[in-house]
């Protein structure tokens, strides 16, 4: 289980180095892109166009990482004042309310992606595809439900061991 969850945790890191690699390049061209309005008032022709499909690559290259280190919001107080048992069946309680959430919009990435295939819809001025990104976010936000899986089999086991948590919390 160890050897898995920093597997998981190892490529859920490099994606979100590709995600803001990503979110560097988007930020550089709009950057240009105001430069050459600002001073030649002549525009990079393209970047809604890029920036639209981009993003959804970036934000979802993110999604793993967060939930392999578990950096979503959460309240604590309940479970540090019923003390360590029941904060750890709380915290499996919701890591698997994440799973269910994260595996169904995972799942309608699906079709949504398939239909964009179908209807050949392209971006405005590039007539780039929008299936192959869309495609690419449904693939990261499926390795992310994968993710949050070993996160909720950890913390499912941990409710019966009284064990220190994994070394990345």
């Amino acid at each position: 289980m160890i050897r898995l969850r920093n597997f998981s945790e190892t490529l859920s890191r490099m994606l979100a180095l590709v995600g803001f690699f990503g979110l560097f390049i988007l930020a550089s061209m709009t950057s240009l892109d105001i430069l050459m309005r600002w001073v030649l008032s002549m525009p990079l022709q393209g970047v809604n166009d890029v920036s639209a499909v981009v993003m959804a690559v970036v934000i979802s290259s993110c999604v793993p990482a967060n939930l392999a280190f578990k950096q979503n919001i959460r309240v604590e107080m309940l479970g540090a004042a019923a003390g360590p048992f029941v904060e750890r069946i709380l915290e499996a309680f919701a890591s698997v309310l994440t799973l269910v959430f994260i595996g169904l919009i995972a799942w309608q990435f699906i079709p949504y992606t398939w239909g964009l295939k179908e209807a050949g819809n392209t971006t405005w001025v590039l007539y780039w595809p929008l299936w192959p990104w869309w495609l690419a976010a449904t693939a990261m936000l499926s390795f992310a439900a994968l993710v949050q899986a070993v996160v909720t089999v950890d913390d499912l086991l941990s409710v019966f061991k009284a064990r220190p948590r994994s070394a990345s919390q």
